[in-house]
């Protein structure tokens, strides 16, 4: 085998462990946030948009100085 080849069998079978290392790592990690928690940011960012649309009204209702 070349030794262009051998490199790159190293750097594909490195990489391969590397991915199973994280995967093997990314359950413990979220059973350490909560688990079963589902990431939903929809409500806040349905706030925000509340919020932003409250604040351009009151510009609007201001009266010019």
């Amino acid at each position: 085998m070349t030794r262009s080849r051998a490199l790159n069998r190293f750097h594909r079978y490195l990489a391969r462990r590397h991915r199973q290392d994280l995967r093997c790592k990314i359950p413990s990690a979220q059973a350490e946030l909560g688990g079963s928690e589902t990431l939903d940011v929809s409500d806040r960012l349905m706030r925000r948009a509340l919020e932003r649309d409250q604040q351009l009204e009151a510009l609007e209702q201001e009266p010019a100085r």
